[in-house]
C-alpha cells in the first residue's frame, strides 16, 4: 500500500480546494476536531497510482488548503460512460472492443490489456503495475468549506459543511448537510440531505436530489436530467427554475417567489 499524509499546520476551519479526477473521496466534518488532516492511499506500492500520490501538489495559504492529485497514467479521463441497469460501461482511448461468438477482442494503444479491479490480468493470473484506485480521506473541523472538482470519483461528505462547491463530470456525490451548495453536474448523481443556505444547481445530465431545502435563494438550471427537491417552511426568497429539457419536481415551495422558464421537459412546483 502507498500512503501519503498531507500536513495541515493550522488550527480551526479551513477552505479545502481538492481536484481529483478518479478514485474515491471521503470528507468527514467533526465538530470536536481542532485541526484538519488528510490522507491519500492506494493499494499498490508502485505504478501509476502510487506515482500520482507522490506527485500530488499541496499548497497551504493561511486557512486555504489546495490539493491537486494528478491524473493516473492509463486512467479513464476523456472517456464516454454508458449507464445500463445500475451498471456502467466506460470507453476511453483509441480503437475499441469487439465481442465475436462470445470471445472478447481488445485493441488499442495500451496493447489490448485486461484489468479487473485495477489489476492487470493475464492468462496465468494477475500481473503488472496497473492503476489502482486512489482514496482521499479528509477530516475537517466545523465551519469548514470545500470545493471539489472531479471527473468520475465517488464523493461522500458526512457532517455539516458551511459551503460545498462541487464540479463533477461523472460519478456520485452524497452529502449529509451543507449551508451553501453550488453544484455543476455534467453526468452522474448528486444526493444532499439538507441545504440551509443559497442553492445553485447547473445540471446537464444525471440526477440531483435535495432532501430538505431551507435556504433563502435557489436557482435550478437544467439542460437535461432530473431534479427532485423538498422545500421546508423555513425556506424563503426566490426559487428560479430554468429547464431547457429534463424534469424538475419541487415540493413544499408554494410560499416561495417562484420564477420558471421551460423550453422543453417537465417542471412541477407544489
Amino acid at each position: 500500500m502507498t500512503e501519503r499524509i498531507i500536513p495541515v499546520d493550522v488550527v480551526g476551519p479551513i477552505a479545502l480546494d481538492l481536484t481529483m479526477n478518479t478514485g474515491s473521496i471521503r470528507v468527514v466534518v467533526d465538530p470536536a476536531l481542532k485541526q484538519a488532516r488528510m490522507v491519500l492511499t492506494t493499494e499498490a506500492t508502485s505504478g501509476p497510482s502510487a506515482d500520482a500520490i507522490r506527485n500530488t501538489t499541496v499548497s497551504l495559504n493561511g486557512q486555504n488548503l489546495g490539493v491537486r492529485v494528478p491524473d493516473v497514467a492509463g486512467g479513464m479521463n476523456g472517456s464516454t460512460t454508458i449507464r445500463m441497469g445500475g451498471g456502467t460501461m466506460t470507453f476511453s482511448g483509441g480503437n475499441g472492443v469487439q465481442i465475436v461468438n462470445g470471445n472478447v477482442h481488445i485493441t488499442g494503444h495500451g496493447g489490448g490489456k485486461v484489468f479487473v479491479n485495477g489489476r492487470e490480468v493475464t492468462s496465468t493470473g494477475p500481473a503488472g503495475d496497473a492503476a489502482t484506485p486512489i482514496e482521499a480521506v479528509v477530516h475537517l473541523p466545523a465551519r469548514s468549506v470545500a470545493t471539489i472538482s472531479t471527473y468520475s470519483a465517488n464523493t461522500v461528505v458526512t457532517g455539516t459543511l458551511a459551503r460545498l462547491e462541487y464540479v463533477g463530470t461523472s460519478g456520485t456525490l452524497t452529502a449529509e448537510r451543507t449551508g451553501d451548495l453550488d453544484a455543476t453536474v455534467t453526468s452522474g448523481s448528486v444526493v444532499v440531505g439538507e441545504v440551509t443556505g443559497p442553492l445553485d444547481i447547473n445540471l446537464t445530465s444525471g440526477n440531483v436530489n435535495v432532501g430538505a431545502y431551507s435556504g433563502h435563494n435557489a436557482r435550478l438550471n437544467l439542460t437535461s436530467g432530473n431534479v427532485r427537491m423538498a422545500a421546508t417552511p423555513q425556506s424563503t426568497g426566490r426559487l428560479s427554475v430554468n429547464a431547457t429539457s429534463g424534469s424538475a419536481r419541487i415540493t413544499g415551495a408554494g410560499h416561495l417567489n417562484v420564477r420558471r422558464r421551460v423550453t422543453s421537459g417537465h417542471v412541477q412546483i407544489a
